[in-house]
Order: C-alpha cells, then structure tokens, then sequence
C-alpha cells in the first residue's frame, strides 16, 4: 500500500465563486491529519436522473440524440436530466424527463444505479433508471436543446458495437446501456 491508511480530512473553509442553474462552483480549503492544508475547486451539483426506455418488444432503447455545448458537438444519450424541482422525487423527475424528452409514459421504473459522475472534482450524482410497458403520448420539450433533440431506437445487440466504435460516449449512456443488458439477460 502506498500512502497512509485513512487519513482525516477537514473541510477548513469554503467561497462561493459561482451561481447557476445547474451548479455552484466553491474554492475550498482542506487540512489532512497531519496538518497539511490544500485547496480544492469543487461543483457542488443538484443531482440528476437518466431513464434507459425499454421498448415494449423487449429489443431496443430509445435514446436521444442532443447538442452538447461543452463538446460542441451532437450525442447520443439516455434520456436525462437535472433534479431542479424542489419537492420532486428522483423518480418522478426521470417520469417528468421521460415524457419531456422522449414522449412516453412508463408504467413501471426501476431502479438501475446511482453513480459518482466526476469525484475528482464534483458532488453530482445520476440515478439511472429502467423505464418499462411504455405508452406513447406527446413531447413537452424544455428548451432550446430539447426542441432540436430527435429520438432514436437503437437495438439492443447494436450496443456493444457501438460503445466500441465511439458513437455512444457519453459516460451515463455507456454505463446505463451496459446495466440494462446485464438486467434483461440476468
């Protein structure tokens, strides 16, 4: 092992720098046990959920296909978004983004993972979760992302291909494509 084991960290102080709709942006300062301090940026985020729609047929998900800024550059995506409701469940976030992204209903949702996105520098956290027994109703876009968004069905044994080409590389797509599978196999 290299290192010590378990050292105590203490937050010692904290400045806001930054004030959005997504997240909050702090320097903060940080001492160990042994009285080392060191400083830290750190994104504290309000959470978000992503929805992996299984078709009725039992082959394929819906996906989107969205602009991403910070890429400059289109993706494709479980459906997705920010737990910015006060009051609203992680669950009925993800129904309210299903049916704003995509345009359906889920009679069933289940529970697939919660993931750390980024701990190197961030407190976001995404629920990922298993939309089943769809029904179809219309698309409440939210935004000018979502108004040009398109809604693609991909097959179930394309998605291992492509993970490995690159066309899916958004980090919650891959990993909540993959638990979906290992779900419906398993």
């Amino acid at each position: 092992m290299v290192g010590s084991s378990d050292p105590e960290y203490l937050l010692v102080s904290e400045e806001l720098l930054h004030s959005g709709y997504a997240f909050d942006l702090y320097s903060t300062s940080w001492v160990d046990s042994a009285g080392e301090t060191f400083d830290r940026d750190i994104v504290r985020h309000r959470g978000a959920v992503a929805i992996a729609p299984i078709t009725n047929d039992g082959l394929h998900v819906l996906l989107v296909r969205q602009f991403r800024t910070p890429l400059n550059d289109w993706l494709l995506e479980l459906p997705a978004g920010l737990r910015d409701r006060d009051g609203e469940s992680e669950v009925d976030t993800a129904r309210r983004e299903l049916e704003e992204e995509v345009g359906c209903v889920a009679e069933t949702m289940e529970h697939l993972a919660t993931l750390a996105t980024a701990v190197g520098f961030t407190d976001e956290s995404i629920s990922i979760y298993l939309a089943r027994d769809l029904s179809w109703t219309e698309r409440r876009a939210d935004g000018i992302e979502e108004e040009s968004m398109t809604v693609e069905t991909i097959a179930l044994d394309e998605v291992p291909s492509m993970i490995a080409s690159g066309e899916i590389i958004d980090a919650k797509t891959v990993a909540g494509l993959l638990l979906l599978r290992q779900r419906l196999v398993g």
